[in-house]
């Protein structure tokens, strides 16, 4: 028996590599990066336990519960990619500016007309003063 034919027979039934996976790899690297100019050593035993969960899910037989933690970091991740999106929207929409309304906290898209404008909430109907400075 050759030694890949052996690897094969050690991962069978392993739970292996995912999106989480990567994700604790890549912030390992980046907590290691940083330790190099902070220099502090609870900062490396991080770097170790997440190196080791990462490994740690890597070998695990029970693929359920790791596909079921993989799951809700897809989603943590997707939540914060979605909300780097609407910012960068946002950003580079130079016609409107958003505030939010104070009694329902809904976003609202206003022109951007320098000057204190009274605004009427389309939601919740509450009118505010919004000041726009550019």
């Amino acid at each position: 028996m050759n030694f890949r034919y052996k690897i094969m027979q050690f991962m069978s039934g392993r739970y292996g590599v995912d999106r989480l996976f990567y994700v604790l790899l890549y912030s390992a690297a980046a907590v290691a990066l940083v330790n190099c100019f902070v220099r502090i050593g609870v900062i490396q035993f991080v770097v170790y336990a997440l190196v080791i969960v990462a490994f740690w899910r890597f070998f695990s037989r029970n693929i359920e519960a790791r596909t079921k933690e993989n799951n809700i970091a897809i989603g943590w991740i997707y939540k914060i990619k979605n909300k780097i999106r609407i910012h960068n929207e946002r950003k580079a929409d130079t016609m409107h500016v958003y505030k939010k309304c104070p009694k329902c906290k809904a976003v609202l898209r206003l022109p951007r007309k320098k000057g204190t404008h009274s605004t009427i909430c389309p939601k919740c109907k509450n009118t505010f003063k919004v000041r726009i400075l550019k």
